[in-house]
């Protein structure tokens, strides 16, 4: 006999426009589709995505909004050149909120959430080791935030969001340099070491030179670019 009554609730609401028309344009950055310091214009932007223009130009707003890109009404966009002034800028903001997130969470770490914080690094072990700079990106932000979560303090974890975007276009920049990914793999492992002795002092230490080894690579890269 069939069951029925199931309570499963509404259906989830299907993405906006504007919000597929944002993931499909930020894919495009990442994937570097999309190149910076170009003008693309929203017409072409609004032809190529198949949509109308309103959800294009909500979506370029709210990217703008962001810092990602710089936005002329009506006209077009570029994506923004970060300066080395502005990774340094960015990263201190950065650092500041994941030492935040590390003093939250030491002192409460269990044995489930190492457990977990172990999975998520072995796929980004995977992924890193496969040379997909977007995929090793992705991954990279997933153990972050992660970690994040684990504070439940919402605005902590909203402001690490606003600047996600931010620091993984950069973070692609210092996948750029050498053998980074292998690098990020190890220094992720060397705060989980600290993170399961629960050493305070040690995961902080350990986050820090990770962000800092982060920032140092992104502005070599960019002046590198310079030569």
């Amino acid at each position: 006999m069939p069951q029925t009554n199931l309570n499963l609730g509404k259906l989830l609401p299907a993405p906006s426009l504007k919000e597929m028309a944002l993931a499909t344009i930020k894919e495009a950055m990442f994937s570097k589709k999309l190149e910076q310091e170009v003008m693309y214009t929203e017409a072409g932007l609004t032809n190529e995505l198949g949509i109308s223009r309103t959800p294009v130009r909500e979506a370029l707003i709210h990217l703008a909004s962001r810092g990602l890109i710089t936005y002329f009404p009506r006209k077009g966009f570029k994506i923004n050149l970060l300066t080395e002034r502005d990774v340094e800028n960015l990263f201190e903001l950065r650092l500041a909120l994941e030492l935040a997130v590390i003093r939250h969470i030491v002192p409460i770490l269990t044995k489930a959430s190492l457990g977990e914080i172990e999975r998520i690094q072995a796929q980004y072990r995977k992924v890193a080791l496969k040379g997909e700079p977007l995929e090793s990106i992705r991954a990279n932000m997933t153990f972050h935030a992660f970690l994040a979560e684990m504070t439940e303090n919402t605005y902590l974890i909203n402001a690490l969001n606003e600047i996600r975007d931010l620091t993984n276009l950069a973070g692609l920049r210092s996948l750029e340099v050498g053998s980074r990914p292998t690098e990020a793999i190890k220094e992720h492992e060397r705060i989980m070491a600290e993170m399961k002795r629960q050493s305070l002092s040690g995961a902080l230490r350990e986050m820090e030179s990770h962000i800092r080894t982060t920032e140092a690579r992104v502005l070599a890269r960019i002046r590198s670019t310079k030569k």
